[in-house]
């Protein structure tokens, strides 16, 4: 918080020292932090960036891959180097490090956020009453189907496992479905099955992580018996390559878990693909909680020109922009003003329905940090409850 107000002292200092011209006459160049891929983030940065730059002359932009997921770590160690970025994109769930790392500053535009966000995006951005951020988009992840090969998608695990049993080739790479099964993110939907709420209703009670109650031992004993039933491949050789491979490439893979950053990624390739919401577990009469999670700008606590970030951020979720963002990654918007009709967007929606949003206090990075490993080994055959007690015993450890 000292970081913070002393940005804040400085800034109103140079508006009493320097007149208004010529702050707005001044050199600025920006360094923006975002994923390059083919999922489009990062193009969508250099053109909005190309845009702001024809109304303010004065402002350039430097551009630097960093995964969303790995920005706030590289703050750390860039920011106090001074050489960090400007602005970085990265997902809500880390705000409560951000936080208690100063590592990013209020955003000042509140009344904006309440006026034209969704509730659940101005809440993920919001950390103890005090707005961070600038959001991006709104996501979760549900069940992809190729068209081509399935005609009406199944709504429970017990269907899927009936298809698998008469499309599946293992030996020539052909699965009935897909997914990343080391991935903590994707297969929270089986850890929390049976009842076990991470972190408690709210996502903020440390102690309430839940992660090896006997509701998640049933939920991870359920995922274990689908390695040998409908998908008999190694832990880490299901990464997200791998999958996206067989179901947009090859096009071998029928179903796919996957979220609406790969919208745009298999409708550039052509595929005959739908969206719905993720199968029923047995016992269970309405699909599995999912994340959700809303991608956001930030501005770096170390920024040396923290007014112009700010009003590029708030420039970035305009809506021009953010319809603009939505063209080119297919990521819905989560503004209030924007209206998105296609069958892609209405089947995240309808998962959405179910999800719960990403816990974003700091012992959040202890379920990313452990859980991997745990899914990982329960998928490759180790013993469940231990794994589930040790990753426990990992994240009560975290201060």
């Amino acid at each position: 918080m000292k970081r913070i107000l002393v940005v804040l002292m400085a800034l109103a200092l140079l508006a009493v020292l320097i007149p208004p011209a010529a702050l707005a006459d001044e050199a600025v160049t920006l360094l923006v932090w975002e994923a390059e891929g083919d999922t489009g983030d990062l193009e969508f940065v250099r053109q909005a960036a190309a845009k702001y730059s024809e109304m303010h002359p004065n402002i350039t932009f430097e551009f630097n891959s960093v995964a969303h997921t790995d920005a706030v770590q590289k703050l750390e160690l860039d920011g106090p180097a001074m050489v960090g970025a400007d602005l970085f994109a990265a997902p809500h769930d880390k705000l409560g490090q951000m936080v208690v790392g100063e590592l990013a500053l209020p955003n000042p535009y509140v009344d904006d956020l309440a006026a034209d966000f969704l509730a659940p995006a101005v809440n993920a951005v919001t950390y103890n009453g005090v707005s961070y951020g600038y959001p991006l988009a709104i996501e979760t992840y549900a069940l992809f189907y190729n068209k081509d090969l399935i005609s009406e998608p199944p709504t429970t695990w017990e269907e899927i496992l009936a298809y698998c049993d008469e499309y599946n080739d293992p030996a020539a790479d052909k699965f009935g479905i897909v997914w990343e099964v080391n991935a903590p993110y994707y297969n929270y939907l089986f850890l929390s099955a049976y009842g076990a709420d991470l972190f408690g209703p709210e996502g903020l009670d440390k102690a309430a992580h839940n992660v090896n109650t006997p509701e998640a031992i049933q939920g991870m004993t359920y995922f274990a018996s689908l390695r040998e039933a409908l998908l008999p491949v190694d832990g880490d050789d299901l990464n997200g390559d791998f999958c996206t491979a067989l179901f947009r490439d090859s096009r071998t893979a029928a179903m796919y878990i996957t979220g609406p950053w790969n919208i745009s990624n298999f409708a550039n390739a052509g595929m005959n693909f739908g969206i719905t919401t993720l199968p029923a577990l047995p016992d269970r009469d309405t699909p599995p909680t999912s994340f959700s999670g809303v991608r956001a700008m930030f501005v770096s606590a170390f920024s040396l020109h923290p007014e112009e970030a700010q009003e590029f951020a708030r420039f970035l979720t305009s809506k021009e922009m953010l319809e603009l963002r939505y063209e080119i990654t297919g990521n819905i918007p989560p503004r209030n003003d924007i209206v998105i009709e296609n069958e892609y967007s209405a089947g995240i929606l309808a998962q959405a329905a179910y999800a719960k949003p990403m816990p974003s206090i700091p012992a959040m990075d202890g379920y990313w940090t452990t859980m991997g490993a745990a899914f990982r080994n329960i998928w490759n055959g180790a013993e469940i409850e231990a794994e589930l007690n040790a990753a426990a015993e990992f994240i009560e450890a975290i201060p």
